[in-house]
């Protein structure tokens, strides 16, 4: 069942990813967007912990929240400010190797183990997530030495989203709660932002777009991050993590049927291994 969950997560969470591109393609105000994404996925996990009466609040639970708000929030940041640094195609393979971490912090301290097939199953996993956003077409050349100090931060906090929840876990600390702590941090800190750095000549089209297309990827992020959170409780995070980021592969193959992006070999070999890969973790 947690396979299944570890799954459904990675494309859920990938629908909403899809739904950020869009935005982007339409030019929509990037602080708007994750103000929107951030709103919405609020009032999913309030409403979520309110059905589940698993509103709980003390010192831990708050702290977890915050720690994995702050995760979330500035990692969204100082990935954006990263690409202005440097190419997509390696700013988002290195911040998406944050995986890696939940994998050794699962193993190191939580002695989960893998079989040589799930070693080898996550292997390919986290090859494919590599791979798939490399261009061939695009010059691999960093602009400016902020561009390190930016990803590695990014990635660092990202971590501590992911990582984070497979922690709260074993801590037996509601998630769901963790999660709206979270989300609603966020959401303050984008709306100071927006405010801080309020621009009256930003189109009014351009903050309607952002918005709304940020509502919907809060929608599909807030399903995504409880499936996962749910996902890890009954199984390894060592597996279940690599799973949930290849939630990248969606928003390319959502790119590439709706935007007719080109597949260039390399994304041909990194579906072709992350196929692979899937098979193996569940020999």
């Amino acid at each position: 069942m947690w396979y299944t969950l570890a799954l459904l997560s990675s494309l859920t969470f990938g629908l909403g990813g899809f739904m950020m591109k869009v935005s982007s393609s339409k030019r929509g105000s990037t602080a708007h967007l994750l103000w929107g994404l951030y709103l919405s996925g609020t009032i999913c996990f309030f409403t979520w912990v309110l059905l589940t009466d698993s509103w709980v609040l003390n010192f831990q639970v708050v702290l977890a929240g915050l720690i994995i708000g702050f995760g979330t929030a500035i990692g969204n940041l100082l990935f954006m400010f990263a690409l202005e640094h440097g190419p997509a195609s390696l700013t988002s393979p290195v911040v998406n190797s944050n995986v890696i971490f939940t994998i050794g912090l699962s193993m190191l301290f939580y002695g989960e183990q893998l079989a040589f097939f799930e070693w080898l199953g996550v292997s390919m996993l986290v090859f494919a997530v590599l791979l798939l956003p490399i261009d061939p077409n695009e010059k691999l050349r960093i602009r400016s030495l902020k561009w390190y100090v930016l990803v590695i931060a990014a990635t660092f906090l990202f971590f501590l989203r992911n990582g984070g929840l497979k922690v709260t876990e074993e801590l037996h600390l509601p998630n769901a709660m963790i999660l709206f702590i979270s989300y609603f941090f966020a959401l303050l800190w984008f709306s100071i932002e927006i405010v801080r750095h309020k621009n009256k000549e930003l189109a009014y089209e351009k903050r309607r777009i952002g918005i709304r297309w940020g509502l919907g990827s809060g929608i599909f992020s807030f399903l995504g991050m409880q499936i996962y959170a749910i996902a890890v409780a009954n199984g390894p995070a060592s597996i279940v993590a690599p799973i949930f980021s290849t939630n990248s592969l969606v928003v390319a193959l959502l790119s590439i049927w709706i935007y007719k992006e080109r597949l260039s070999k390399l994304q041909a070999i990194s579906l072709l291994v992350l196929f692979i890969g899937l098979v193996f973790t569940r020999l």
